[in-house]
This record gives structure tokens, C-alpha cells and sequence, in this order.
């Protein structure tokens, strides 16, 4: 029986890429290094800001890698939020699904940014816990993330689904033991469903039950 929904953010509550692409471009050009393009960008997309910095620097230094994720973390390079959309519909889906279980968040992104956009800061109210990045020591696809958030929220993780868009969301969740939804135009394996569509997302969880 599900008991709870778990979202991730970039790619499934907000359509990210565009404001993440130009963050991460300003953010490397404020830092002295050649800033990504939008060929080069898609597999950094789902990276933590951590990750991404190692990827687009190839820095070995630990600490400038630290300072460069503190400016990054701090804003002081803008990101712009009116580059996010959230999919059509995700705020009725997002409401009802909150009268049936409990709901959470589990994201790469800083604590700092998870609801600084403001259609999800609107709908901050239906989730029970929220882990961010600074809240684990490991990440995604690690499922450590995935299993503090079910021990908030006091259920099992196969009392749960995750909803991910990307190959390490369905390897994060199948390894802590839930069941995963890929909310995807693209096809995956070892997935248990997906949909393109968000109003789909509450009869399809209804199905794992």
C-alpha cells in the first residue's frame, strides 16, 4: 500500500533547464572558466551545484571548488526565476494528491533554493519534509536521501514512490526500495511506470498500491 509520494524538483515540479543552463553559464564566466553551452549542458542538467562545478572546472582543488559552490550558494550570481515553469496542472495534481498521502521532496538542490520559486513556494504548505542537498552526506543516485526522507515521514520505503525524470532517480529509488514513476517524454527500463502527463500522476500511483 503507498502511503507517501516523494518528488524530486528539477525536471518534474519545475522546468529548470533553461534558468539552470543560464545560471550555471553566468557562474562559470564569474569564476574564469569557459561557461557551458546548451549542447554541452544536458548531461550536467541533474548534477548538484557541487557535482556540476567538479564537472565544468575539473578542478582538483578542493577548496576552490568550495568557493566557487559558496558563490553559487550565496546568489551572487543571480538565478533567474522567471525562467522556471511548472508543468501543466502540477498544483491541482499536487493539492489532491496531499488529501491521499503524505508528500515530500528529495532534490540535489541547495536547501537555499528548493522553494525560492515562487508557483512552489506556494504549494511549500502539502510537503512534510523536504531533503536537500546539505541534508545527506551522500546523493543521488545514493539512496540515502530517499531513506531519511521515509524515516521523517515514519513508513517503509516500499510504502512510497518516488518521482524522478532521469536514469539516477530510478537507481536511487530502486535501491532504497520504492516504487519509481519517471515523469519523462523518453523511455526507461526497470521503471514501474511513465507518463508525460502530471494529471496522470494520481491514477498511476493509485495502481501500485
Amino acid at each position: 500500500m503507498i502511503k507517501a509520494v516523494v518528488f524530486d524538483i528539477d525536471g518534474v515540479l519545475l522546468n529548470s533547464f533553461e534558468a539552470n543552463l543560464k545560471f550555471f553559464q553566468d557562474l562559470m564566466t564569474k569564476v574564469g572558466y569557459r561557461p557551458p553551452t546548451r549542447e554541452e549542458f544536458p548531461p550536467i542538467f541533474h548534477l548538484s551545484m557541487m557535482d556540476a562545478i567538479k564537472t565544468l572546472t575539473k578542478s582538483t582543488s578542493d577548496e576552490e571548488i568550495k568557493q566557487i559552490w559558496e558563490t553559487g550558494r550565496s546568489r551572487k550570481i543571480k538565478y533567474h526565476l522567471e525562467l522556471l515553469t511548472m508543468p501543466e496542472k502540477a498544483g491541482e495534481v499536487i493539492e489532491t494528491l496531499s488529501k491521499i498521502y503524505s508528500l515530500g521532496i528529495v532534490t540535489s538542490r541547495i536547501k537555499e533554493s528548493v522553494y525560492e520559486a515562487p508557483a512552489l513556494a506556494k504549494l511549500q504548505k502539502y510537503f512534510k519534509v523536504t531533503i536537500s542537498y546539505q541534508d545527506t552526506i551522500n546523493h543521488k543516485p545514493h539512496p540515502e536521501p530517499l531513506l531519511l526522507a521515509c524515516q521523517k515521514l515514519n513508513i517503509s520505503p516500499r510504502e512510497a514512490v518516488y518521482i524522478g525524470d532521469v536514469e539516477n532517480d530510478i537507481v536511487a529509488g530502486k535501491a532504497a526500495g520504492m516504487k519509481v514513476i519517471i515523469f519523462s517524454q523518453s523511455q526507461y527500463k526497470n521503471v514501474d511506470a511513465i507518463t508525460s502527463q502530471f494529471e496522470k500522476l494520481p491514477e498511476l500511483i493509485k495502481s501500485l498500491a
